[in-house]
């Protein structure tokens, strides 16, 4: 039996050996042109930023003080209101010191005394500055022998005015790239991997960052509308008691001279004489008034000033330390992107 062999020609073979090499060709191709990753990892281990904490301050509120009514003056005018017509001991004794008092004032007051009455008081507690007559007897009331100034009120003026007298806001601005890293970054794909490395992982300081700034900022708003409106009650405070010592001079003055024009008939010298000790009394007090509003609301604005300060101050650490630990973590960082820009350089210009 005769066994029959098919050769391949050869043109066959090469074509085959051709196909079988292209194939080859292709695979190592596709190894070759795969991209290269890039990883940087170390940022995701960036420190996080710190808590800030921003406690609510706490403030004393100042102690103004009080205009105080002479006790023996009180007294004098429960003597007079009592309806016995006759008066103690010692408002005969008071208005004695009163009367030999007033005969040597070189302002000559009768005329005003006599003309004394509810409306004239009012106007003349009203006054925030004397005139004339009223000006000058005010001057000759300013240094009193101590008898005639116990019938007089007085200011108690507390510990704070002393302490009164004795005693922007946006923090450093970091940018959130630098540009001198940026100079020292090559081109290519490593590069901008380990940038956008970098930015990723400032995204979170970032945020955090500004919600602590706006915290503090939206915190020293509050504070500042919270000290302005304690400004506001203190000054309402101030004008209430102002009104209330009026009030009570104008009362006392009246009851003088309601009880001075019920004994005009029978005794005049001494019906001139309460009048007399009225004047001095609404005038002398009204000074003093004056002076304690003065002197209040200067400790008033001083509080309020002392308060903003304050605020304002803290805002400007916290602002600063906020800053100061944001700028420790870029710096952390910038060193990262420093190291990854390095790798770069070293593995060809992250070609």
């Amino acid at each position: 039996m005769k066994t029959n062999f098919t050769f391949l020609s050869q043109k066959h073979f090469k074509l085959m050996a051709l196909a079988v090499f292209s194939l080859f060709l292709v695979n190592c191709s596709n190894d070759d042109d795969a991209p290269e990753v890039f990883e940087f990892e170390e940022f995701e281990n960036l420190s996080e930023l710190p808590e800030v904490d921003d406690p609510e301050p706490e403030f004393t509120e100042p102690d103004l003080g009080s205009v105080n009514d002479s006790e023996a003056t009180k007294a004098m005018v429960a003597d007079f209101q009592d309806g016995s017509g006759d008066l103690s001991d010692a408002t005969k004794d008071n208005l004695t010191t009163v009367d030999d008092f007033s005969d040597g004032l070189v302002t000559d007051i009768q005329e005003e005394a006599q003309a004394l009455d509810a409306a004239t008081i009012e106007e003349i507690l009203n006054s925030a500055e004397l005139t004339g007559d009223y000006a000058a007897l005010a001057t000759e009331l300013e240094n009193l022998p101590a008898g005639v100034a116990a019938l007089f009120p007085s200011i108690a003026f507390s510990d704070d005015y002393n302490r009164a007298q004795e005693q922007n806001k946006d923090g450093i601005i970091i940018n959130d790239l630098m540009s001198d890293l940026m100079s020292q970054a090559g081109t290519g794909p490593c590069f901008d991997v380990a940038l956008a490395s970098y930015n990723t992982a400032l995204e979170a300081p970032i945020v955090k960052r500004d919600t602590q700034l706006a915290t503090i900022n939206s915190n020293f708003d509050a504070r500042i509308t919270a000290a302005n409106s304690r400004n506001d009650d203190r000054t309402a405070a101030l004008n209430s008691m102002l009104e209330e010592n009026r009030a009570l001079v104008a009362n006392s003055a009246s009851a003088i001279l309601t009880y001075a024009d019920s004994i005009s008939d029978t005794d005049a010298a001494l019906a001139l004489s309460l009048r007399e000790f009225a004047l001095l009394y609404v005038v002398k007090s009204t000074v003093l008034i004056n002076t304690f509003e003065t002197e209040a609301t200067s400790l008033i604005a001083d509080t309020l000033t002392s308060e903003t300060e304050r605020i304002a101050t803290i805002k400007t650490e916290k602002t600063q330390l906020v800053q100061s630990n944001f700028a420790a973590v870029k710096a952390e960082a910038d060193a990262l992107l420093t190291a990854a820009n390095s790798k770069c350089h070293n593995q060809g210009s992250g070609s």
